[in-house]
């Protein structure tokens, strides 16, 4: 007999943390007061620009005060700064109509989820290029979507003449709504070329499909150049766009993020996002407002910033027997440790480096073929934080070879 209090199927087919087996080693070692170098988390070591600050938020303005009910649908006037900022950096549409098609969300993670639920019935299927953000396949599963994995950059990496359209094509059925990928990408730091996303661009108009392209990074790239699919013809109405001033401008803590789709997908997205938080705290509107409107010198000193710790990265790991993907863009290094685990898990790995004092992500939350692979941020912690980490990492590997 079904149990008549048995828990959503839905609900219990989104996988926990991608740190759960890990908890028990991690916790154990805070209890002994031991040092842990987290390069697991996609943070960032910077402080955001000096003026987008919560101490600088002043309670008199005309949208109403701080500590009451905000506007249900965002503040007019950061919609239209975030506006004219992707007007200025060459991204989105090459139109915008702020009002109508710029969706305020609790970070990109919760507009991601408004967007998603408004195109998506129970059972659509959504491709998802892998290996991707570990949870945007919990956010398609809890908005109604069945994300389907389609291998993707480390293929585009292995073949450089392969297709990405024809890579998403091969998995199309009837049941295909959307397709979902990132650029650059978390966790390769792959940038999509010119030419790759074009073709995305066909595959979808010729196929009748809406695209989520998730550009939270697309601040951050080191080679080659972002391109955004939205602007591409025939692209602006079948199109959600994502953005994070999580990413953008170090304020993960103030939850504020974007999604730019077409007019009658915002209309529906906002009504989800009544439904889930009301409205955006007024104090990180204000915080994203300010940080939208700080000089660009911030943004170009970061960027400087993480490219340099990039390059230290890469270094660090040269000689230590993995395989690391030099990112293109975004915040990680994504490395596949199958040459030194020899037979090996992850796992066994990763607890060493907790022993160490080291945290990566494990690479079975990117996708369901990255066992051997973990991800490690490089703009997590300040640079000598960053060489200590890497130093306890190539010690782990030490460990499990001399094993």
């Amino acid at each position: 007999m079904p149990d008549p209090l048995a828990l959503s199927r839905t609900a219990r087919s989104i996988r926990a943390s991608v740190f759960a087996e890990l908890t028990p080693r991690i916790e154990a070692r805070a209890r002994r007061g031991e040092d842990l170098i987290g390069l697991h988390i996609g943070d960032t070591h910077r402080s955001p620009p000096p003026g987008a600050r919560f101490s600088r938020v002043d309670e008199p303005c005309d949208e109403g005060p701080l500590y009451r009910y905000g506007a249900v649908v965002g503040l007019g006037v950061l919609k239209e700064a975030f506006a004219e900022r992707l007007a200025k950096q060459g991204f989105g549409p090459r139109t915008l109509e702020p009002e109508r098609e710029i969706l305020v969300g609790c970070g990109a993670t919760h507009a991601f989820f408004c967007a998603a639920r408004a195109i998506l019935d129970p059972g659509d299927e959504v491709l998802v290029a892998a290996p991707y953000w570990p949870l945007a396949v919990g956010v398609l599963q809890a908005a109604g979507g069945v994300p389907v994995e389609v291998p993707m950059t480390t293929r585009l990496h292995a073949d450089p003449t392969a297709d990405a359209a024809a890579l998403f094509e091969a998995a199309i059925t009837p049941r295909t709504r959307a397709l979902y990928f990132i650029t650059p990408n978390n966790p390769d730091g792959t940038v999509f070329t010119p030419a790759e996303v074009a073709s995305i661009a066909r595959l979808a108009v010729a196929r009748g499909l809406w695209v989520i392209a998730d550009e939270v990074y697309a601040d951050y790239v080191y080679r080659g150049a972002h391109t955004s699919i939205a602007r591409l013809e025939g692209m602006a109405e079948r199109t959600i766009t994502l953005y994070s001033l999580s990413k953008s401008h170090a304020l993960a803590g103030a939850r504020v993020g974007f999604a730019v789709a077409p007019s009658r997908v915002i209309a529906v997205a906002s009504r989800i996002s009544t439904h889930t938080v009301f409205n955006v705290p007024v104090a990180a509107q204000r915080v994203a407002l300010a940080a939208l409107r700080e000089p660009e010198a911030w943004l170009l000193a970061a960027r400087g910033d993480y490219a340099e710790a990039r390059e230290a990265t890469l270094r660090g790991l040269e000689g230590s027997g993995v395989r690391a993907v030099p990112p293109d863009g975004g915040s990680y290094v994504f490395i596949d440790f199958a040459p030194v685990l020899r037979g090996r898990s992850l796992a066994q790995l990763l607890e060493r480096g907790i022993d160490r004092g080291v945290l990566l992500a494990p690479g079975d939350g990117f996708g369901d073929t990255f066992g051997s692979w973990a991800r490690l941020c490089f703009t997590s912690v300040p640079r000598d934080r960053l060489a200590q980490g890497v130093e306890r990492l190539r010690r782990a590997i030490e460990d499990l070879e001399g094993s």
